[in-house]
């Protein structure tokens, strides 16, 4: 197969299929191919900062987005080196950062960044994930708690109007929990609550396909009543 070390981070947007193929391949890529560099890790990038502009966001020296990387959107898994890896966010088609930070990639893992906070304030929350394919006939996901202004916070889901039932509880601003499983092939609606049970956030018929790999996060702001930055769910496939 092609090396993986042939990185070019100017044209590293994967599709829904390339994003399958590296989970599955990455691991046997590294260790058989004798002309591949093994110091090969993955990284994804989740704009999460509600009122935050449009942004560049660059790698080592180097813009990953092909246009400019508005609220709420994901750049799906591309290849970087291992190693301390620099990055930032810049105004877009501009040498003008907004913040910049580091991590430090390990081969054969998999990371999600998520530019977070208020947009006065904006951060990087830096998470390795762990793409384990799911169970036969399940799914598998995870909740992060990203509005800057709520409480802690719970996920519940449902079917077909039925009783709600708690996925994850109290889960604070930054906090995130495990993967897990649920039955896979279902359609359900998912709801984020506080602590006393009101309900904050809903969606529903999220059709949860088997085999696929989910990140729920809270988007926006409790207190906002701006249809772009107040609270709301944000589902979206890791693979």
């Amino acid at each position: 197969m092609k090396s993986l070390s042939k990185i070019s981070m100017k044209k590293h947007l994967l599709p829904y299929l390339a994003s399958v193929v590296l989970l599955f391949t990455l691991s046997s890529c590294l260790k058989n191919d004798e002309n591949t560099n093994p110091n090969i890790a993955a990284l994804s990038v989740i704009h999460a900062s509600p009122g935050l502009q449009k942004f560049d966001f660059v790698v080592n020296n180097q813009r990953i987005n092909s246009s400019p990387f508005d609220y709420s959107q994901r750049l799906p898994y591309f290849n970087i080196y291992g190693g301390t890896r620099t990055f930032g966010i810049y105004k877009v088609q501009s040498t003008d950062s907004i913040k910049l930070g580091s991590f430090e990639a390990k081969s054969d893992n998999y990371y999600s960044i998520y530019v977070i906070g208020q947009a006065t304030n904006p951060q990087f929350l830096v998470l390795t994930d762990s793409l384990t394919q799911p169970s036969a006939a399940k799914a598998n996901l995870r909740f992060l708690n990203l509005s800057p202004d709520a409480p802690a916070l719970s996920l519940s889901l449902s079917q077909n109007e039925g009783q709600d039932s708690t996925l994850f509880s109290n889960l604070n601003y930054k906090s995130h929990s495990a993967f897990t499983g649920i039955k896979g092939g279902k359609t359900y609606t998912f709801k984020i609550k506080s602590a006393d049970q009101t309900t904050v956030a809903t969606v529903e018929n999220v059709n949860v396909e088997s085999g696929r790999i989910y990140t729920i996060w809270s988007k926006g702001l409790i207190n906002s009543t701006n249809d772009t930055t107040k609270v709301g769910i944000i589902i979206q496939p890791n693979i």
